[in-house]
């Protein structure tokens, strides 16, 4: 494991996608400052584990995870092609790295140690977010863990806050794109979820202008 933080790795990021577009490249740098160069991601995921990032974009995450630790395994998912495209042709990129296109919520996915859904779950219907989840289930390790962020449509006042940065990344700035009415699953969905799967849910409720909490589900 490396002894640098993940601010260390900010730089290396951005070189990897610093001739993809001057868009992309601000949207990155603007990105990994927000999300406090995914500190809390490298926190939660063990030093050595095969890790699935589903809705991994153009790969930020999955890349601050590969560089933080050379005993993990990446794959990152994502359904739109381009930004998989984008992705898989960073200079980082081993074969420790992999990234994939298609819809996760038909998909069987390798035997893993941890799950991440980052400001995913939102895009699909209620009934594709229990079947995705259910197969993340399915496809845990032992000891594993599924790390979900994302809107609780409970907390009603922040959720406008949710609501508003979600209408900007679609709509305004339109890097992520939409099939489906966005669907915020609430704390008390993925608590019964995990009640019903035997799994111990930890909450995380860490921001005060959005909706936005952490909830890791351990097996």
């Amino acid at each position: 494991k490396t002894e640098e933080p993940p601010a260390y790795y900010r730089k290396k990021i951005i070189e990897n996608f610093i001739y993809k577009g001057p868009v992309l490249e601000w949207y990155l740098r603007v990105k990994i400052r927000l999300e406090n160069d995914y500190k809390m991601f490298n926190d939660f995921v063990p030093e050595k584990a095969v890790v699935t990032d589903i809705g991994c974009g153009y790969g930020f995450l999955s890349y601050i995870l590969f560089y933080l630790s050379d005993d993990r395994k990446i794959t990152g998912i994502d359904y739109d092609e381009e930004k998989i495209e984008v992705a898989n042709n960073c200079f980082a990129k081993t074969e420790r790295i992999n990234f994939v296109s298609g819809d996760a919520s038909a998909m069987t996915f390798e035997k893993s140690d941890v799950f991440i859904l980052a400001d995913m779950l939102h895009y699909l219907t209620p009934e594709q977010q229990q079947t995705l989840l259910g197969n993340c289930v399915a496809a845990l390790n032992e000891n594993g863990m599924i790390i979900i962020r994302d809107g609780d449509r409970d907390l009603q006042e922040r959720h406008k806050g949710t609501k508003l940065t979600e209408l900007f990344s679609t709509k305004i700035i339109g890097f992520n794109k939409t099939q489906n009415q966005l669907y915020f699953i609430s704390r008390s969905e993925i608590e019964t979820f995990a009640d019903k799967h035997n799994l111990k849910a930890e909450v995380i409720d860490n921001t005060k202008l959005t909706s936005n909490v952490v909830m890791v589900l351990r097996k």
